[in-house]
C-alpha cells in the first residue's frame, strides 16, 4: 500500500512539471513580444533583448520584431547590431518608413552622413506618395545631415589653420550637437582647444573619442594629463586617470606600455595617500619620508613624477608624444607636482626646517601667493637673513590671510617687528662681527679679538669698549641670547612691550581673544613643542 501511494504522488508532480513545461513551450511569440514592450517601457533594456530574441526565433517573419529590437540596441550602445536589425526590418517590409528614418538618425549621429543620405534616398523610393507625415519628416532629416555635412566640410578647413581655432571650436560645436559621434569633428575640437590653450576642454573631447574607438596611445594620453597635469588631490579627474589605464588593460590586458604606467602609477598614488594620511596627523617627519618612496636609496616620489612626464613628452618610435607639444614646461603646470611641492613645503615648516621648505615654498608661492606654509617660511627666511621689513610685510600678509586668528603667524609677526625694531638701534652680532647662528666659540672668540684691538690701554675708546662689552654680555649668555634672537632687547627697558600690547591696534582685545574656551581649544590644537601645526 504504502509504495502504491508513493507512487502515485511522484505520477502527480512528473504531471505537473510536465504541465509547466508544455506551458512554456506554447508561449506565443505575441506573448514574448508582450512582454519585451513590458521591459522596454521600464528601461530593462537586456531583458528586452532577451525577449525578442526568443520572439524572433519563433516568428522570424515578424518585421515589427526587429525594429523594435533595433530599439533595445542602440539604448544598450549597440549600434552595429541596431543597423542589422532595421535591415531586417526593410527586408521583411520594404516600405516600413519608420525604419528608414530611425538608420538614418543613427548613421547622423555617427557623423556618417553619405550613408544617411543614401538611406533617405532608398526610403523615397518606397515609400507612397500619400504618406505625407513620413515624407515631411524625410524632408526634414535631409535637410539636417546636409547641413551637418556643410558643417564637416567647412570645420576640416577651418582645424587646419591656428589663427581660426575659436571659429574652429564654435563650428565643431554645432555640429557635435547634431552628429554627437563624429570622431573627427570632435578630434577637429580638441585639436583647436589646445591651439586655443584649453587643455582641459581637449580632454573631454578626447575622453568621448576614448570611449567611442579605444587605443593605447589614446588611453595613455589620459591617464598622464588627468592624473599627472590636470587632476588635483582626490578629484574625479586624478580618479579617471586610474580609470583609462584600466580600460587600457581591460582592451589589451598584455599591453606593456600600459602595464608599466599603470605599476607607476599605482606606486605613486600610494605614496601620496600616505603622506596626506600623516599631513592630518600633523606627523611631518613622516610625511616627508612618504614622499621619499617606497625604496631607501631610489628615487622620490617628486623625481618619479618627473620622470614620468619628461618620457611622456618625448616622441615615441612613430614620432607621437603622448603629451600634447602646446604643453610645455608639463613640470611647472603640474597639479601633482603643486601637490607635492605643497606637502613638503607643510611638512619642513612643520618642523621649523626653514631652510630645507624654502625651495618647495617659492614654488607653492607661484601657485598660490597666500599659502600660509611658504608665506610662513619666507616669512622666517626673511628673518634669518635679516630683511626685517620684508619679513613683517610678509608676515602680515599671512596673518590678515587667517582674518588676524591664528596665534602662531601673530608671534611670528611680532617677533619680526622686534627684530626690526632692534635692526635700526643695536645689533649686537654686528657689533661683534659674528653671524646670527655662530655659535659660542666663534662668538668668544671674536669679543677676545676686539677687546684686544680695542682695550683703552691699548689706545682704543672707552665708548667702543663698552659697547663690546655690552653685545658680549647679552650674546654670551645663553638666556640673554635668546632673548635678543626672539627681538627682545635685554639692555632695552621698554623691551618688546608696544608690540605684545598695541600690535595692529588690537592690543589687549587679542590677547583676550585667545583666552576664551574656542580660542584655547584652537590653541591645544595648534601649539607647543617643535612642531608647527597648521590648519589649512
Amino acid at each position: 500500500m504504502f509504495s502504491m501511494h508513493r507512487i502515485l504522488r511522484v505520477s502527480l508532480a512528473l504531471v505537473a512539471l510536465l504541465a509547466v513545461v508544455l506551458a512554456e513551450e506554447t508561449r506565443t511569440a505575441t506573448d514574448l513580444l508582450r512582454q519585451a514592450n513590458a521591459a522596454l517601457t521600464s528601461y530593462d533594456y537586456a531583458g528586452a533583448l532577451e525577449a525578442f530574441d526568443e520572439a524572433i526565433t519563433l516568428d522570424p517573419t515578424s518585421y515589427l520584431s526587429y525594429f523594435r529590437r533595433s530599439t533595445a540596441q542602440q539604448a544598450l550602445g549597440r549600434t552595429s547590431a541596431a543597423l542589422a536589425d532595421l535591415d531586417a526590418t526593410l527586408e521583411r517590409n520594404a516600405e516600413f518608413a519608420k525604419a528608414y528614418l530611425q538608420q538614418a538618425r543613427i548613421h547622423l549621429k555617427e557623423g556618417e552622413y553619405k550613408a544617411a543620405l543614401d538611406v533617405l534616398k532608398r526610403m523615397t523610393k518606397h515609400i507612397k506618395k500619400d504618406q505625407e507625415k513620413d515624407l515631411a519628416q524625410e524632408k526634414e532629416l535631409r535637410a539636417q545631415v546636409k547641413h551637418a555635412s556643410d558643417l564637416s566640410q567647412r570645420l576640416a578647413k577651418l582645424a587646419s589653420d591656428k589663427k581660426h581655432a575659436v571659429e574652429c571650436i564654435a563650428v565643431a560645436s554645432e555640429l557635435i550637437k547634431i552628429a554627437p559621434n563624429d570622431l573627427g569633428a570632435r578630434q577637429h575640437r580638441a585639436t583647436c582647444h589646445l591651439t586655443h590653450g584649453e587643455l582641459d576642454e581637449a580632454v573631454t573631447d578626447w575622453s568621448r573619442i576614448a570611449a567611442l574607438a579605444p587605443s593605447t596611445e589614446l588611453q595613455l594620453r589620459l591617464s598622464f594629463l588627468s592624473y599627472y597635469v590636470l587632476g588635483e588631490y582626490d578629484s574625479q579627474m586624478r580618479k579617471a586617470g586610474l580609470s583609462h589605464l584600466k580600460a587600457c588593460l581591460h582592451n589589451d590586458p598584455d599591453n606593456k606600455q600600459c602595464i608599466k604606467a599603470h605599476k607607476q602609477l599605482r606606486k605613486i598614488d600610494k605614496a601620496l595617500a600616505k603622506a596626506h594620511k600623516f599631513a592630518e596627523a600633523s606627523s611631518w617627519t613622516a610625511v616627508v619620508s612618504a614622499l621619499k618612496g617606497p625604496k631607501v636609496g631610489g628615487p622620490t616620489i617628486l623625481e618619479d613624477v618627473e620622470r614620468v612626464l619628461s618620457s611622456a613628452a618625448e616622441p615615441n618610435s612613430d614620432g607621437v608624444t603622448l603629451l600634447p607639444p602646446t604643453l610645455t614646461k608639463p613640470m611647472e603646470k603640474s597639479e601633482l607636482v603643486i601637490e607635492i611641492d605643497t606637502l613638503y613645503c607643510r611638512a619642513y615648516v612643520g618642523q621649523n626646517l626653514f631652510k630645507k621648505a624654502m625651495p618647495f615654498c617659492d614654488k607653492l608661492l607661484q601657485h598660490d601667493p597666500n599659502s600660509l606654509p611658504a608665506l610662513v617660511a619666507k616669512g622666517e627666511d626673511h628673518m634669518a637673513n635679516q630683511r626685517y621689513e620684508e619679513a613683517v610685510q610678509v608676515l602680515n600678509q599671512a596673518f590678515t590671510a587667517t582674518q588676524q586668528t591664528d596665534r602662531d603667524i601673530h608671534q611670528r609677526l611680532v617677533k619680526a617687528q622686534k627684530l626690526l625694531k632692534q635692526s635700526k638701534s643695536k645689533d649686537y652680532y654686528k657689533t661683534l662681527g659674528v653671524a646670527r647662528d655662530a655659535d659660542d666659540r666663534t662668538i668668544k672668540k671674536a669679543y677676545r679679538r676686539l677687546a684686544r684691538e680695542h682695550h683703552p690701554d691699548k689706545g682704543g675708546s672707552q665708548e667702543k669698549m663698552a659697547e663690546i662689552n655690552e653685545a658680549f654680555g647679552v650674546l654670551g649668555d645663553p638666556e640673554l641670547r635668546a632673548r635678543f634672537d626672539q627681538g627682545d632687547d635685554p639692555n632695552d627697558p621698554t623691551g618688546g612691550q608696544s608690540y605684545e600690547q598695541g600690535f595692529g591696534g588690537h592690543g589687549d582685545a587679542f590677547a583676550q581673544m585667545f583666552q576664551n574656551a574656542a580660542f584655547q581649544q584652537f590653541a591645544r590644537g595648534h601649539g607647543g613643542g617643535q612642531q608647527f601645526h597648521f590648519s589649512f
